[in-house]
Parts: C-alpha cells; sequence; structure tokens
C-alpha cells in the first residue's frame, strides 16, 4: 500500500516536472520570437533612416548659394550633403587623385569642357550667371571708375590665378580683350580663390579687383563698378554629376534641384542672375 503511494507521489512528480519543462520552453521560444520581431523591426527602422551621403565639389565663389542650396534639399531629402569648396583646377585635381564624388559644380564652363573631355562628368546644366565687375574697397579710395583706370601708376590691382579659379582665367580675358595688359604691372597679389580676393579688398590691401557681383553682393566694405557689356566676358556656372558617382540617381535628383525654378531662386537670392 505505501509502495503503491509512493509509486502515485513519484509519478505526479515526473508529471509535474514535465509540465514546468514543456511551460519554460514555450516561454524561451515566445522570448526568441519577440527579439526576433524586435531585431527586424529595428534593422528596418535603421535601413529607413540611413541617408545617401552626396560629396559635391564646388567653386568657392559659389559656397552662399551651396549652403542655401543644402539646406533647402536636406530638409526634403533624405541625404547629406558634404562640400568641397576650392578653386577649379584645385578641384579638377582633387577628383582625379581621388577617384570619388557625385556632383560638380564651378564657375565658369571650360572646366566643365576640361572635365568632359576627360570623359568624367555627365550632362551639364546652367544654373546662373557669374557676371564679373570691377571691386573696390568702400569708398572708392582710388577713384576707379573703369578697367582703364586699373592701369594708372600706384594703383595696387589683386587678380585671380589664372592657373587656379575660373575667375583668374576669365580676368585674363577681359584683358587681353580690351588691350590693358598695362593692368599686370599694378598686380600686387594673385588668390588661388575668389573668397581670398574678396577678403583682401575688404581689409584695403588692394584699391581694385576684378571679381564677379555674386562674389561682392551685400558686402559693405567693397563696393561695385560694372564693366560695360562690349568690355566684359560674362560666365555661366554648369553642374553636373561625376561619373565616379556610386550614388548616381541621387547625384542626378541633386543635380535638378540646383538647375531647378527652385534652386535657380536660391541663386538669385545671393545676387546672381538666374539662366533662363
Amino acid at each position: 500500500m505505501f509502495k503503491m503511494k509512493s509509486d502515485v507521489f513519484k509519478n505526479h512528480t515526473t508529471f509535474g516536472k514535465f509540465i514546468i519543462t514543456i511551460v519554460i520552453i514555450i516561454t524561451m521560444i515566445g522570448l526568441s520570437a519577440c527579439s526576433a520581431t524586435e531585431a527586424s523591426s529595428t534593422t528596418e527602422a535603421s535601413s529607413t533612416d540611413e541617408k545617401t551621403e552626396l560629396l559635391v565639389y564646388s567653386g568657392a565663389g559659389l559656397k552662399a548659394a551651396m549652403e542655401d542650396i543644402k539646406t533647402a534639399y536636406e530638409s526634403e531629402h533624405n541625404v547629406v550633403i558634404e562640400y568641397v569648396y576650392a578653386g577649379s583646377t584645385q578641384l579638377i585635381s582633387q577628383i582625379e587623385l581621388s577617384g570619388k564624388g557625385d556632383v560638380f559644380i564651378v564657375g565658369s564652363e571650360a572646366a566643365y569642357t576640361t572635365m568632359a573631355e576627360k570623359n568624367l562628368v555627365g550632362e551639364e546644366y546652367l544654373v546662373a550667371y557669374h557676371t564679373p565687375c570691377i571691386g573696390v574697397p568702400k569708398g572708392n579710395p582710388s577713384g576707379i571708375t573703369s578697367l582703364e583706370d586699373m592701369t594708372q601708376e600706384g594703383v595696387r590691382v589683386i587678380l585671380g590665378d589664372p592657373d587656379a579659379n575660373a575667375i583668374g582665367k576669365t580676368a585674363q580675358k577681359i584683358i587681353e580683350k580690351n588691350g590693358l595688359e598695362a593692368i599686370y604691372e599694378n598686380v600686387v597679389s594673385y588668390s588661388a580663390t575668389v573668397n581670398e580676393i574678396v577678403m583682401q579688398l575688404s581689409v584695403n590691401q588692394a584699391d581694385a579687383a576684378i571679381v564677379t557681383i555674386d562674389n561682392v553682393y551685400n558686402n559693405d566694405d567693397i563696393e561695385i563698378i560694372e564693366i560695360p557689356d562690349a568690355e566684359n566676358i560674362d560666365q555661366k556656372i554648369p553642374v553636373c554629376t561625376l561619373t565616379y558617382s556610386e550614388n548616381a540617381d541621387e547625384a542626378q535628383a541633386f543635380v535638378e534641384f540646383i538647375s531647378s525654378e527652385e534652386g535657380k531662386e536660391i541663386f538669385k537670392e545671393n545676387g546672381f542672375k538666374p539662366v533662363e
């Protein structure tokens, strides 16, 4: 009798342990499923939130407009824009050396042509004019009113380096077009970027410089002397994708935004005349 009760007790105990084991297994399976679901959700969320990075090479003189372009575009797209600012010649060298990048935008079509001949760019889209002018320090202490005045003895002139940037190349062509090579005798500095020219003018390190209207737009320290159309050589700003781009669709979309009416309006707000 006692033995029989003992056997029953053992059977009940064994059965209870079995039930507990089953419950534990089921619980563990449930927890694993939840963890897998959470991990999957986290991965999906991470994938959704991941932003495409675009590397954009931009002429230094376009910086103000391009920063506004960046703000507007990033607010509406899942993209992060990274800029490299420099003179056009330096940008071309960096692109060739690095073998990477997504978008190229500079202050003259000549730089685009150079890149196109090397099969490094896609189709160009014209954005705005980059109109040259004479920049003088506030108050115009040397009384500069024309290109010819820049040939006068004692006038300190700053020009862009023709081997480094678009405005330097254009200034050289303007001088040659008007037969004013005497200006070179007054040059005290050739600058690598147009921003350097603006800075030197602002602190009276020169009496005159050939810059572009947008470069000195809303600059209280510099006055603009316009160059007559017959003496001037206007520039157009091209933008294009780079053949190195690993984000071709995103790069093309950004190029199209820059050259859209919205993009051109941003350039206009920064002193550029949009291309129609």
